[in-house]
C-alpha cells in the first residue's frame, strides 16, 4: 500500500465514522502517533498526525451536533436504556461517552468552519510544524478525553507520576482483598507514593501505613529508592509502580520484602500478555488474585482529573504469601460513583494530597 493509498484510506475511515466508539480508537492513534514523533523529531510525522486529529475532532463534533439535534444528548447521568444499532451517540451523556470538556469544546469549534475555512486551517497548522527551524516542544504527557492510552509513555529522563484515583484504592480493599486475605490489615507501605494519592486511602483501612519515594513530592515519610531498601516491617506492599523495565523489578523486589502480601495496579494489557513479564514473574509468581476493572480509571500525568476518562484498561494484581492462584475476579461497575467521597475533590486535587486529620 503507498503511501497516498494509506492517506486515503484513514480519511476515508475518518469521513465514514458514525459513532463516537468510532472516532475515539482513532484520537487515541494518532496522538500516540504524535507522541512518538515528537520523541525522534520528525516533523512529517507529526504534521501529519495532527492533520488526521483535527480531521477525526472536526467529524466527532459533527456527530455530537447531530446527536444533539435528534435529542439524545442529555445533561446530568441517566438511567441506561436500549439504544438502537444507527443512533449516533450511543449515551447519555459526553463524560459517560469518553469525551472531556476540552475534546467536546475544541470538535465543535471545529465542526462549525466551512470546509475551506477548516482545510485553511489544517494548512496553516501543517506549514508551522513542517517549517524549517519549527520546534518540536517535549512529549510531555497525553491529556484530554483519552487521558494516557496504552503505551503510557514519556521521555526517558521524566519520573513516572500519574495519580491512581482514590476510587480505584478503595476498590481494592472494598473488592478484592475481603475475598482473599482474612487477616487484619495491620502496616502497609507505598514505596512510590507520589503525592500521596494511594498512600492517603490506605490510611483508611490499616492500622499503619508508610509512604515513600525517590522523590519528594511533599507528601512523603522518607525519601529514597525502594530497589535499594534490603529490609521491611510491612506486612503489605501496595503501590501502582514506575512504567517499563521498573515495573519487574518493582514486583519482584516486593515479593521479597512483603511480609504477608503485594498488589499493583497495572494496565490490564501488562498482566496478560508479554514474554519478559511471563518469564521473570507470571511464571513462577502468578497472582494470587487478578482483579479487572469494569468501568475504566482514568489516568493523568501529575495529577487526579475526577471528571477524566481514558480508554486504557486497568486491574489490580494481588500476590499473597503461601496462597494459591484464584480465578480472576471483575470489580464491578458503579465504583467511581459509589467510592467517591464528597470531599474527595478538594482533598485530592491539591498538591500534594490533604491528609486527613
Amino acid at each position: 500500500m503507498t503511501a497516498l493509498t494509506q492517506y486515503e484510506a484513514v480519511r476515508a475511515a475518518i469521513v465514514q465514522a458514525s459513532q463516537v466508539e468510532d472516532i475515539l480508537p482513532l484520537l487515541d492513534e494518532f496522538e500516540i502517533a504524535k507522541l512518538r514523533a515528537k520523541q525522534i523529531n520528525d516533523h512529517a510525522i507529526l504534521a501529519e498526525a495532527t492533520e488526521f486529529e483535527m480531521r477525526a475532532e472536526r467529524r466527532l463534533g459533527e456527530i455530537i451536533k447531530a446527536a444533539k439535534a435528534a435529542g439524545l444528548f442529555k445533561q446530568g447521568r441517566q438511567p441506561e436504556e436500549k439504544k438502537s444499532a444507527d443512533e449516533l451517540f450511543p449515551r447519555g451523556t459526553l463524560a459517560d461517552a469518553g469525551i472531556d470538556k476540552k475534546l467536546s469544546v475544541r470538535s465543535q469549534e471545529l465542526a462549525q468552519l466551512e470546509g475551506a475555512a477548516f482545510e485553511e486551517k489544517v494548512k496553516g497548522v501543517r506549514e508551522r510544524i513542517t517549517s524549517n527551524g519549527a520546534k518540536i516542544i517535549d512529549a510531555g504527557p497525553i491529556n484530554g478525553a483519552r487521558s494516557v492510552m496504552g503505551s503510557r509513555q514519556e521521555p526517558d529522563d521524566s519520573l513516572d507520576y500519574f495519580p491512581t484515583p482514590p476510587w480505584a484504592t478503595r476498590a481494592l480493599m472494598t473488592h478484592v482483598l475481603p475475598k482473599v486475605f482474612n487477616y487484619r490489615l495491620t502496616t502497609a507501605w507505598e514505596p512510590a507514593c507520589g503525592e500521596g494519592h494511594i498512600a492517603e486511602v490506605l490510611r483508611e483501612f490499616f492500622e499503619g501505613v508508610t509512604a515513600t519515594d525517590i522523590f519528594d513530592y511533599g507528601y512523603n515519610d522518607d525519601v529514597g529508592d525502594f530497589l535499594k531498601v534490603t529490609s521491611s516491617e510491612a506486612d503489605w506492599i501496595i503501590t501502582n509502580p514506575p512504567f517499563g523495565e521498573q515495573a519487574i523489578l518493582f514486583v519482584q523486589h516486593a515479593f521479597k520484602l512483603a511480609r504477608e502480601g503485594v498488589a499493583m495496579f497495572f494496565r490490564s494489557q501488562w498482566a496478560v500478555e508479554g514474554i519478559e513479564r511471563y518469564e521473570q514473574i507470571f511464571r513462577d509468581n502468578p497472582p494470587t488474585q487478578c482483579a479487572f476493572f469494569v468501568e475504566r480509571v482514568n489516568l493523568c500525568k501529575g495529577r487526579w482529573e475526577p471528571d477524566g476518562t481514558t480508554a486504557t484498561a486497568y486491574c489490580w494484581l494481588v500476590w499473597i504469601q503461601g496462597e494459591e492462584p484464584r480465578p480472576p475476579l471483575w470489580i464491578p461497575h458503579g465504583c467511581r460513583e459509589a467510592l467517591t467521597k464528597a470531599d474527595d475533590r478538594e482533598r485530592f486535587t491539591a498538591h500534594p494530597v490533604i491528609k486527613r486529620q
